[in-house]
Parts: C-alpha cells; structure tokens; sequence
C-alpha cells in the first residue's frame, strides 16, 4: 500500500473529499486538528483552528500505475504530492505486548510463553473495545482485582466492560457469577477472551440498563464501573439498586480533579470510601 498526502486548505477539505468520492476515491483519511484539554470530569478536546492541512490518499493497486493514479490526485487537489510512503500492514502477525501487571501476573497474547513459574498469564486478543491493560486504569483495576480483594464465591457486575478484561480477571480469581455490561455490542470480543482462559462463566448483556433497554434483576457483592466521573454520577441509583446490602463498589477512569466531587456524589448514596488508588492523575477507588 501507498499513502500520498498532500496539503491543502483547511477551508476546502469537505469539498476536496467530495471530489475524490466522485472519481471513486475513497480511502481518505487526515488527521483532525484537535487540542486535547481538561473538563470536570476528566479530558476533552477543542478543534485547533488551521490554515492548511494533510490530507492522506491510499493506493493498494498495481504499482505501476502509481504514477497515474498520484498524478489523477493532484488533478482532482489541484495541488502536488508531497510525500509518497509504503507501508505494509501485517495484521495477522499482530502482537499484543505483555502487559505486567504486577509481580505475579501478566497480560499476553495466548501464544506468548511465560518461563517463569511464579507469574500467572492471561491470556488476551485485542479487538478494539476499550480496556486493554495499557491504560493505567485498567492496570490499576486488574492489580486490585487480582491481589487486593477477595473475590471467592462472589458475583461481580462489571459495568461498562469493553474487551470484557476485568471479568476475565474476575472470574480467573474465583468469581462464582460474573455479568459483562456494556452499551456497545462487545460481546464477541468478551466471549472470546473468557474462552482463551476455559471460562465460561461469564454473561454479557448488550444495551443500555439505565432506560432498561437491557433489564438486570440480580443483585451483586462487586460492581465495577471504569467509564468516568459523569457516567458514574449517572449510575448511582442503578447500582444503588443492584447492589448487595454489605457489597462493595470499585470506581475508576476517576483524574485527580474530579475525584472529590464523585466522591462526594457517591458518598450521597449512602457509601463510604475504603481504599484509594492512584497512578499519574488517575484514579481508582475501593467504596463499601
């Protein structure tokens, strides 16, 4: 594959992709000139204000009409090529990096062999949800899961669950009765990365619980949510409800300005904070 990319005014960016979708040109892309920034609940972003930008074009043909088609290109731009660079996407070899979570146990792709006696593996594919144990969060949360709390026997709601990795690590560590929730159909990818550890223990409920599109009436000794401060504070009467009388709520995806207001918030509904995490400006916290 080749991407060609070229410069052109910001203003005229929508009307250029347009020509290109005419002439059948669609494998377009550019990078948003976006200002990364910080809210009340943790990051958002701005839209930088430019004059030009890069506007990148693949081409996965014949390489003997490169030539052609950059030269169709700038026609279609009215401007030159600036740069032409090969790339090779090998998507079947692609490696997850070990992630090491602690002194006992790792995150790995399942072909990756671990020597080392003493350290446990999960094994896990990356599909594109959220959680993949490179964020510090997620991290955070899979040390506490696996060395912190006692999850023997217990039930565990793991809202907002992503690639599923926090019930994976539940269940791994003896949870009797896991359910996997999220908004976004992830239930694939969930499945998948129970089955590569021989779990099947595992339930995932696709839709969104807070209109109760997706309709939850157990109750539960662990509920985890790792989605941020707003969408905790949104949830607090829902795990109000699905909570066990004597259980506990493990919060993360918390950045240090906020914490004290969602905690605050969660304090409201009757918790009370028992342990705190913190890596960098995240958070992660332990309410009983």
């Amino acid at each position: 594959m080749f991407i060609l990319t070229y410069t052109i005014k910001y203003e005229e960016l929508d009307e250029k992709i347009e020509k290109l979708q005419i002439n059948d040109i669609f494998n377009v892309f550019y990078e948003s000139p976006l200002e990364i920034t910080t809210d009340e609940y943790g990051y958002g972003y701005l839209e930088k204000s430019v004059s030009t930008i890069d506007i990148k074009v693949a081409y996965e043909l014949d390489k003997d009409n490169l030539s052609s088609f950059k030269h169709t290109v700038s026609s279609i731009l009215e401007t030159d090529c600036i740069n032409i660079e090969e790339v090779n996407y090998d998507y079947e070899n692609y490696d997850f990096p070990m992630v090491h979570i602690n002194d006992n146990w790792v995150l790995a792709s399942p072909d990756e062999v671990i020597n080392d006696k003493n350290t446990h593996k999960i094994s896990f594919i990356s599909q594109g949800a959220f959680g993949t144990g490179l964020h510090e969060t997620t991290r955070d949360l899979l040390n506490v899961i696996l060395t912190e709390i006692d999850l023997c026997n217990k039930s565990v709601l793991d809202i907002g669950t992503g690639s599923g990795i926090l019930s994976v690590a539940s269940a791994i560590i003896g949870a009797s009765k896991v359910t996997a929730l999220d908004i976004r159909d992830v239930r694939e990818e969930v499945e998948l990365n129970a089955s590569l550890n021989g779990l099947y223990n595992i339930e995932v409920l696709v839709g969104n619980a807070l209109n109760e599109e997706v309709k939850i009436d157990d109750k539960y000794d662990w509920i985890y949510i790792n989605i941020g401060g707003e969408e905790t504070e949104l949830f607090m009467d829902f795990i109000k409800e699905h909570l066990l009388s004597n259980g506990k709520l493990l919060v993360s995806g918390l950045v240090e300005w906020s914490f004290d207001k969602v905690k605050s918030i969660v304090e409201s509904h009757g918790f009370k904070l028992e342990t705190k995490y913190q890596t960098n400006e995240w958070i992660t916290a332990i309410f009983n």
